[in-house]
């Protein structure tokens, strides 16, 4: 009868200990933007291989879930959800705050070969019918002149979509980003017959600086002061060339 009743203490013991040592969640929602991101991709991309190793570091875990870009802001509001990635300060929305910085890439415009486009600012880009994929934010100058029906900006659903109307002349130019560019350019069957037809114009269109949009509550901004103090450009850098060299032909 003593065994049996210390047999039951330790077992408590234990069931406590494993609860206590149980690691909650961060949740964020994300889109497809392959190779860093991709539900179908080996590990979902080397953004969220990056993320979730980092995160291994705190207290917590990663869970991702995928949505179009265009419901990414939108279903974040639910509760469950701590936030969004990627995010930019410039479109950061409200309600939410933004972490470190982790990540920098050109933002880019792809164009025919056959039609270069010629460019200083943005107003240049007036006469041209742009592409842009549903959910990707316009900058504030792009957003301004699309409010005042000068800039004529069509939404594609994604991004191999967006590069197919403008191969197929529906459009004179699209906005993309650059690996995302060389990526899809590389591996997509439906873009293959079009590789030597487009390429990216030489002036880049922003410095994209990127991190996480947490929930600006009690909750979401403890999960951002631990991922915060994880993170460094450094070591993301450093996992992101990490994946690649685990899954070369995904290196854009």
């Amino acid at each position: 009868m003593r065994t049996f009743f210390l047999l039951i203490c330790i077992l408590e013991i234990v069931s406590v200990a494993n609860a206590t040592s149980k690691k909650e969640e961060i949740h964020l929602v994300t889109f497809e933007a392959p190779p860093y991101l991709g539900e179908k991709l080996p590990e979902h991309g080397a953004g969220v291989y990056a993320l979730r190793e980092i995160i291994k570091k705190t207290n917590f875990t990663l869970k991702v879930t995928f949505v179009p870009p265009l419901r990414a802001k939108q279903i974040v509001n639910k509760d469950g959800y701590a936030g969004f990635f990627p995010v930019s300060l410039a479109n950061l929305p409200s309600g939410f705050k933004m972490s470190r910085v982790f990540y920098r890439t050109p933002w880019m415009i792809a164009e025919r070969k056959s039609s270069p486009i010629l460019w200083e600012k943005t107003v240049d880009l007036i006469p041209y019918k742009i592409g842009n994929v549903a959910g990707y934010d316009l900058y504030k100058d792009q957003q301004e002149l699309v409010n005042k029906k000068k800039l004529h900006v069509e939404s594609a659903s994604n991004d191999e979509a967006n590069l197919l109307k403008l191969a197929n002349k529906r459009v004179d130019l699209i906005f993309i980003e650059a690996a995302m560019f060389e990526f899809l350019m590389k591996t997509s069957p439906r873009l293959k017959p079009f590789q030597k037809d487009l390429q990216l114009n030489p002036r880049i269109v922003n410095l994209d600086e990127y991190g996480i949009a947490f929930k600006d509550n009690k909750q979401a901004q403890e999960q951002m002061a631990a991922f915060n103090k994880a993170i460094t450009e450094e070591h993301f850098t450093r996992l992101i060339s990490e994946y690649f060299k685990k899954h070369p032909a995904l290196n854009p």
